[in-house]
């Protein structure tokens, strides 16, 4: 929209230009007329009227006056005129430009006022003309082609009946990148993606940028099921190599990248169809198979996917989300120490949810964010409503996703959830596991040190599964560590599990921290974990994750499996039912 600006050096244009039934030219030429003639002829006939000794005398040079003026005026129009043609065509080249990306023709050897005004508009809409198609074709943060020419060189490829190939690679963290460090970390990530990628993509491939968090490799093929089968392998290989990882600034990223593989004409029939089934296959990768053929089951599932995501928006605020809470038991002296709470989610229509399949679709988009600071401040409150009850002593503890981790008002949310239910700080335990901890060292000793000091518990979940340097762990404050559950199973008759548990059994004692078993299931995996040092479990031979009213059941379904595990193995008698208020 265009505003009105004063400018000394136009007032006179200023008004001539609200005269608005004559053109620019026509009062230029107006202007000049009357300006150099109508003075000219007065004068003359000035002059003659002086000077003439008759009328015939006075009309003579009258009309002789006349016709000089009205040549010289034509004259004086016609070189006027062919002057501003160069204002008058650089108006129409802007205008054309303007409308419709036309470019007018203006020539750039001149070297007067006029010649440089035409010169400078052609290199300005020149200039305009490479920003613009830079901007509407090509991806800023990577130098890509974008979305929009990737599917016009797809479109012309398909439109002469040739058979290709499109692969989608997804940068799986890019929203938690940009989340937690801010839309030019996560660009900046891209454009090194890009790079590895593009090193490795073939000649006569495009490399392109359709998505925020995805890459493209695009190129003819043919059609038949070795080929293809090899492309496959390529693409398998392309990914593997680009994901080690890399820093940022002041973080080190091990990238996630999931990738989707279609071709034309058996997967899709236009470059929109192809691009969006290469896409749907990717999100079905992951890391048992790095590379998803496209098939109508990925579409499917991408489909079902962003269904339930719709329903996981509307969960919370219908109050679908619950909280179950699954006992701690302590077998050194046989009681319940704990509780950790586990989300849950009963659909309207689905029922029961797995945490498996809803809670890394909420990591994976800005969902993840509201829940976990709704668990939070759930968990306090439950933790006061049992100040009150037999569970007033124990210890409740809430895991946290590695985006949640990452919010730089991480710890003010934990204060200002313990503040609003009125607990004691040590009465909550926050659990990281081990590969979101090792993500961002600094930021991870900042974080633990802020909870410490604010007396939270700290505990590493997931131990095990990760890449943590001991040097490193040595200098985090967290006071648990608890033991994978890929470990636990079955350590009775795995040597490879036993060897790596008592080693992290070892590990806790020389750190002067407590260890935790997760996942026992079995009888005989809570003996040799116990047998090895290790007094703290949790598993479903002790108890079942469980509503907060059904809690007590479950605690004291706890309880007796302790007994029979103490009256098997240890002291046989009255005293170890007593030690549960029992009698013989």
């Amino acid at each position: 929209m265009c505003t009105e600006t004063e400018v000394p050096d136009l007032w006179l244009y200023d008004r001539m230009s609200r005269v608005g039934v004559l053109s620019y030219r026509l009062k230029i030429m107006l202007v000049a007329f009357l300006g150099i003639h109508v003075p000219l002829i007065a004068v003359v006939l000035y002059i003659a009227a002086l000077n003439a000794e008759n009328w015939s005398q006075f009309i003579g040079t009258l009309v002789v006056t006349l016709l000089a003026t009205l040549l010289g005026t034509g004259l004086t129009l016609f070189v006027l005129n062919k002057l501003l043609s160069p204002v008058l065509l650089t108006a129409q080249a802007l205008e054309g430009f303007r409308r419709d990306r036309s470019l007018g023709e203006l020539p750039r050897h001149y070297t007067d006022e006029a010649g440089r005004l035409m010169a400078c508009a052609a290199e300005t809409i020149d200039h305009l003309k490479t920003t613009l198609d830079r901007l509407e074709h090509v991806d800023e943060a990577t130098g890509l082609p974008n979305r929009r020419q990737l599917l016009a060189t797809m479109t012309e490829a398909i439109e002469q009946g040739t058979a290709v190939a499109l692969a989608v690679v997804r940068f799986a963290d890019h929203a938690r990148v940009k989340n937690a460090y801010g839309n030019a970390a996560a660009e900046r990530a891209m454009a090194i993606l890009a790079r590895r990628i593009g090193s490795f993509v073939a000649e006569g491939k495009i490399l392109a940028r359709p998505g925020r968090a995805e890459l493209a490799i695009f190129g003819t093929t043919r059609d038949d099921a070795a080929t293809q089968a090899a492309l496959a392998f390529r693409i398998r290989d392309v990914v593997k190599s680009s994901s080690g990882e890399f820093a940022i600034g002041g973080i080190v990223l091990e990238p996630t990248l999931q990738s989707g593989l279609a071709f034309y004409p058996a997967d899709g029939a236009s470059a929109e169809k192809l691009l969006d089934a290469a896409a749907a296959a990717a999100t079905q990768s992951g890391p048992a198979a790095p590379l998803v053929l496209h098939s109508a089951a990925a579409t499917r599932a991408a489909r079902s996917r962003f269904e339930l995501e719709h329903d996981l928006r509307r969960a919370l605020p219908e109050g679908q989300l619950d909280l179950h809470y699954q006992p701690i038991v302590d077998l050194a002296d046989h009681s319940v120490i704990g509780a950790e709470a586990l989300l849950r989610w009963q659909h309207p229509r689905r029922g029961m949810v797995s945490p498996a399949e809803f809670i890394p679709l909420a990591e994976s988009t800005d969902l993840i964010q509201p829940i976990g600071q709704w668990v939070l401040s759930r968990a306090c409150m439950q933790i006061r409503e049992w100040s009150d009850t037999e569970f007033g002593d124990i210890r409740l503890a809430v895991n946290l996703s590695a985006r949640q981790f990452l919010d730089k008002d991480l710890v003010p949310h934990v204060r200002a959830a313990i503040e609003a239910a009125g607990i004691s700080p040590d009465r909550l335990e926050i659990e990281l596991t081990e590969t979101a901890a090792m993500a961002d060292h600094a930021h991870t000793r900042r974080v633990f040190t802020a909870l410490r000091d604010l007396g939270v518990g700290i505990a590493l979940d997931d131990f095990g599964t990760g890449y943590a340097s001991m040097s490193y762990l040595r200098k985090l404050p967290f006071n648990k560590l608890k033991i994978d559950r890929e470990f636990v199973h079955h350590v009775d008759r795995s040597g490879e599990s036993q060897a790596i548990c008592d080693a992290l059994i070892v590990l806790s004692r020389g750190l002067g921290i407590n260890v935790l078993a997760e996942g026992a299931e079995r009888e005989e995996e809570v003996r040799h974990l116990l047998s090895r040092g290790c007094t703290t479990f949790q598993g479903y031979y002790f108890a079942r994750p469980v509503p907060a009213a059904e809690l007590p059941a479950a605690v004291a379904v706890a309880q007796l499996r302790m007994l029979h595990h103490e009256m098997e193995h240890t002291d046989r008698g009255p005293a170890a039912l007593s030690r549960y208020g029992l009698r013989a």
